[in-house]
């Protein structure tokens, strides 16, 4: 192998090095966003099951208000003076007082 094919063969792999190297720091741009984004969903994700153990434990307020809403209107006490007694059409100051609290 004479000089010139020397030189030429420390070239290309010098070039090659040089291209390995940009390779290597692209993959580790690439891997350092992954690790961020497996985080953000982590927690995202902890975030979710908190909410769904939240609403498991946890009665819906609004549905409570809404079926008491639903008895008062179909005619039934929700007062605790007459509760579940019908009110023949009556109204229940009462009753329009534990709607409104609620």
């Amino acid at each position: 192998m004479d000089r010139e094919q020397l030189f030429n063969h420390i070239s290309k792999l010098e070039n090659d090095l040089q291209n390995m190297q940009e390779n290597l720091e692209s993959i580790k741009v690439h891997a350092v966003k992954l690790v961020e984004e497996n985080v953000s969903l982590q927690m995202e994700k902890e975030h979710y099951e908190t909410l769904v153990n939240n609403a498991k434990t946890k009665p819906d307020a609004s549905f409570k208000q809404n079926t008491l809403k639903n008895l008062y209107d179909e005619g039934f006490h929700i007062c605790n003076v007459h509760f579940g007694t019908h009110r023949h059409g009556e109204e229940c100051l009462f009753c329009q007082g534990f709607i409104n609290q609620t």
